[in-house]
Formats: structure tokens, sequence, C-alpha cells
């Protein structure tokens, strides 16, 4: 999506929400103080949800045309962007590449697009924080793209709302070489989208944590593409790690109860799988 087109778009979505979440059509996950377990509303809106601070996360993925540019782009966002995203009232920004030595192999992946793409990742109270970042061009565009010798030339652009099991991005590893697993579950329809939110909130998500997988971020899509997904990232300290956790993860007796549980069946029918490397000036 064009960056001109953003400012329209968001708008919009911000008032189709309102009215889907009011029709009850938007499948946001909930606590119920009644229940010892945790429980999803009937209507999934997010008025049934108190005391918690949900947040809007922003990912953007930029295309360039050669891995030389992917990697002028990473040095001009560490030099400029993160610490513009931060005046503005963004604490963690995050910047990363594709590990492509570790994408070999996976025959879903879109090597000619994410090979020399960059990814920015940021959190928000609000959507209207990301309606203002454009509005204030954070990043001053014009830098770009001067000639014909393009810099980047497409943008992606996904907004996600926080799941109830974790409310805000959490950065567990700093060492140079931790790496960090990007996954988006696009499911069949919402009520699947909704399941499988569930199934994170329900005991997923802290098995990963027990397996020694750290997430970053765990959110819904409200915008974007792959329509409807749950889009996650983790952390580990090394791939090392990374082989280890998701060993431990595929055999615990745990995950085998849930992954043959019916009520989580169909809940993933494509899966984005991501191993990305932080750029030198990440936050995250």
């Amino acid at each position: 999506m064009l960056r001109r087109d953003f400012l329209t778009v968001a708008a919009t979505v911000g008032i189709t929400a309102t009215t889907q979440a009011a029709n009850g059509d938007i499948l946001i996950p909930s606590r119920r103080n009644q229940r010892q377990e945790s429980t999803y509303s009937s209507r999934y809106y997010p008025g049934d949800v108190p005391n918690q601070n949900f947040r809007y996360l922003l990912l953007e993925t930029y295309a360039t045309q050669s891995i030389r540019k992917r990697n002028d782009l990473l040095r001009s966002f560490d030099s400029y962007l993160i610490s513009d995203r931060n005046r503005l009232g963004f604490d963690k920004v995050g910047v990363f590449y594709v590990d492509t030595d570790l994408m070999k192999g996976d025959r879903n992946y879109d090597a000619d697009y994410y090979d020399t793409a960059v990814l920015v990742v940021q959190e928000s109270a609000s959507l209207e924080a990301f309606l203002d970042l454009q509005r204030r061009t954070a990043v001053d565009f014009t830098r770009f793209n001067l000639s014909d010798d393009l810099q980047f030339v497409d943008e992606e652009m996904t907004v996600l709302r926080s799941l109830a099991c974790q409310l805000r991005i959490s950065v567990p590893y700093r060492n140079s070489d931790r790496l960090l697993q990007l996954r988006t579950y696009n499911s069949p329809n919402y009520e699947r989208n909704f399941a499988k939110a569930r199934m994170f909130e329900q005991g997923e998500l802290d098995l990963f944590r027990r397996c020694g997988m750290e997430p970053v971020f765990m959110g819904s899509a409200i915008f974007g593409t792959w329509i409807p997904n749950i889009t996650y990232m983790l952390c580990f300290e090394n791939d090392e790690a990374r082989r280890d956790g998701w060993d431990m993860f595929v055999r615990h007796p745990e995950w085998r109860q849930m992954s043959q549980d019916p009520q989580y069946s169909r809940t993933a029918t494509r899966i984005r799988n991501l191993f990305l490397r932080p750029s030198h000036g990440s936050q995250i």
C-alpha cells in the first residue's frame, strides 16, 4: 500500500472497526471476572473487557531491489527513523531483515520479496498515534527515491490489536546474535481466527514460555493482508535456542492435546514464517 493512502484507509479502518465491533462482527478476546479460567465475550466487543489496556501495533514491510539497497535502508532507518519515532512517543521500535540462510528449505517462503525486505514494528495505545505519525511525517520521506535509483519500491502495512494474553511489546533478549521469529496464522474466517486467539490465551502462550520461547508481541490483524490473522513474534538468544525450544514444544504432551482438540481445528489454513535479525539500532 502506498503511504499517501494510509491516512484515508486507516481512518476508514477506525470507523469500520467501531461499526463492526458494535455489531459483534470483530472477534476480540476478553477475560471475564466471573470465572477462574479465561473466557471470551460472546459479542467480541472491546467494551466488554474491563481494565484491559490493549495496544495497537503497526507492522511495516519495505521492499527493496537488492541486498545492497536493503542494507542501505537498514542504515538509514538506524540513523533517524528509530529516533524520530521515539520522539513521537513510540518507545520501542524494531527494525529487522530476514536471515535468508535460515529460510532455505521453506517452500512457502517468498524469497523474491523478503530476501531484500526491511521490516519495522512499533506499538501505540491508539490508532490515532499512527495517523499522527503519517501527518507529521516522522521520517522525512523526501530523502528517499529522489531519482530512478529507488531505495525501496513498495511498502506494506498491517495494523494489529494486541491479544489479552500479551498486551504489550516485550524485549526478552538484547544480545547481538538474538533471533526473532515472526509468524502469521491466516484463518478461513473470523470465528476460526477467534478460536486461535483463545488457543493462545488458554494454554499455548504459557507453553511457549515454559519451552523457552519468549513472546515479543501477539496481535489480531484489523487491517492489512491475509485477513483475518493472528500475528506474533518470538525472541530467542540464538538459533540453537530456537531449535531447542521448538523441539521441546512440538514434543510436549500439552501441545499434542491442544493440537488435536476439535475446538481449535482449522484455525490456521496458511502460515507465514520469517526468521529475522535485528538491525544494529533496533530496540527489539
